[in-house]
């Protein structure tokens, strides 16, 4: 992603179904992580994955591109997030982290790649006021309704879901059969020329 395209996605000031924003502060924030965990873990079940902005305030629906201050960018080493975030993600979650710079701010930004095999699992909750940010065992996804993480609201994404696991699944089962010589590639179908198509069709006519 270049300067350009991180400013225009900033300019929207809106989310998108790839796209989610989170408000600064510290990796030791507890209501800030799981807010961050609860994303990135929706992005994982989402086709192509997302991205995860750190540094954009939400006030009353209004976003607000405040940017980290450096004190609190230097608590999300890379090495600690994969940790923590490995502790409430069934299976794993892969990710790429970098500091960008906007209009002399700084915002980290966490690109989360859609899941290997099977969809990724809320392995533990946390709670924050009575209301659960993140519950164990949820499956969370980006809806198509409009752009947010949720529990999987509908049939709609559900089945989405399920189609991208399969195509997963078939994939890693037509690799290993190829491997194993449990069955051959096929040898692509040779379409008939114009002057073929033409004989056959002239063919039909007469007959």
């Amino acid at each position: 992603m270049t300067d350009l395209e991180f400013g225009e996605i900033l300019s929207l000031a809106y989310e998108r179904r790839a796209t989610e924003f989170k408000g600064p502060g510290p990796l030791s924030s507890p209501q800030l992580f799981a807010k961050v965990v609860r994303a990135v873990l929706g992005m994982a079940n989402t086709q192509d994955g997302g991205l995860v902005v750190i540094g954009v305030e939400d006030k009353a629906g209004v976003l607000n591109p405040v940017g980290v201050a450096q004190s609190d960018l230097r608590t999300w080493k890379h090495d600690d997030l994969t940790a923590r975030i490995a502790a409430f993600a069934d299976p794993f979650v892969s990710f790429e982290q970098e500091i960008r710079t906007h209009d002399g701010k700084q915002f980290l930004l966490l690109e989360i790649r859609e899941f290997e095999e099977i969809p990724v699992l809320c392995r533990k909750g946390y709670r924050n006021n009575n209301q659960d940010i993140l519950r164990s065992g949820a499956c969370y996804v980006r809806t198509r309704r409009k752009p947010e993480t949720s529990e999987i609201p509908s049939q709609t994404e559900m089945r989405e879901l399920l189609d991208l696991s399969l195509k997963k699944g078939l994939r890693k089962f037509m690799g290993q059969a190829l491997a194993s010589g449990l069955v051959t590639a096929a040898a692509p179908v040779q379409q008939p020329s114009d002057a073929e198509r033409y004989a056959n069709q002239s063919r039909d006519l007469l007959t």
